[in-house]
């Protein structure tokens, strides 16, 4: 058993170990270094049935790191995420070309590994349904999208690629409008709401209501056991760390606008021929705002 880890080396040989693993133990040890957040307010049963693995393997990986079990790793977590809550630690960077080079290279990284470990707990199948709840809504049925600070831009782009496809689509980030919206909806409607941590009230409480009236509920966030994810009808979970500078919604917002294209791919795949003839003229209209050559 490893000595009694403290803060970030709970972390870091989460990470060393992952790589030594098999499969299932690896999807847990990297689980853990990627969601500290989630991880310290969810219970083994929840970790278990979202990793498809079983109790014992996460009891396992917790002992692997130095812990009598799940609950002594969980409290140990619970108090590196409560004290490192209030500190943004912002590099200072040096006047050096090559400093500069590694930031950018670093960045680049970050997007591409949590593009990759989003890829490994994606759940196929969600999205599958909510591609085919877009294919096979009925005809009077109404599309919203909805999303507050920086995941309202990814409402943005999912509502331009819709459109551009022949799907109309409203998006709200007013919590008066999102609100009254929610209230007048009808079973067969579409709701998606955009929430990286899954606990913007205005969204929560956009989302219930839309249930109460019937209306299909899709949530795209980055916390399998946020308020959100458990309250939707469809929940699509990300896996992004948080970065301390750019904001808690950075890299998430590469990942969950990569997500919401797969949707529209198939979307777009499974009606062909509306969606090419849609293509075709929306990019005719604007074809003469772009500069002549």
């Amino acid at each position: 058993m490893h000595n009694r880890l403290k803060g970030n080396e709970i972390f870091l040989l989460a990470r060393t170990l992952a790589p030594e693993l098999g499969k299932k133990e690896r999807s847990i040890a990297r689980f853990i270094d990627d969601n500290p957040q989630s991880l310290s307010k969810m219970c083994i049963t929840d970790i278990a049935n979202y990793l498809n693995v079983s109790v014992s393997s996460i009891t396992k990986v917790s002992k692997k790191l130095g812990f009598t079990g799940f609950h002594d790793l969980k409290i140990n977590i619970a108090r590196q995420v409560s004290s490192q809550e209030e500190i943004i630690d912002i590099p200072v960077i040096p006047d050096s070309e090559k400093y500069v080079e590694q930031v950018i290279e670093s960045t680049f990284l970050n997007s591409v590994l949590a593009l990759q470990d989003s890829l490994s707990v994606i759940n196929n199948a969600v999205i599958k349904a909510v591609a085919y709840l877009f294919i096979n809504k009925p005809e009077s049925a109404r599309i919203f999208i909805a999303g507050c600070g920086g995941s309202g831009s990814i409402c943005d782009d999912f509502n331009h690629k819709l459109l551009k496809i022949g799907i109309f689509s409203s998006v709200f980030s007013d919590s008066h409008k999102q609100l009254m919206t929610a209230s007048l909806m009808q079973p067969g409607d579409i709701l998606l709401a955009i929430s990286h941590s899954g606990q913007t009230t205005d969204i929560i409480q956009m989302v219930k209501a839309a249930n109460e009236n019937g209306a299909e509920t899709i949530c795209l966030t980055n916390y399998p056991n946020s308020p959100l994810s458990l309250i939707a009808r469809h929940s699509i979970i990300s896996s992004v760390k948080n970065n301390p500078i750019t904001g808690e919604n950075a890299t998430t917002r590469i990942v969950h606008l990569n997500i919401l294209d797969a949707i529209f791919t198939i979307i777009a795949s499974k009606t062909s021929e509306k969606s090419q003839t849609s293509l075709h003229n929306t990019r005719n209209a604007v074809a003469s705002k772009r500069t002549a050559n």
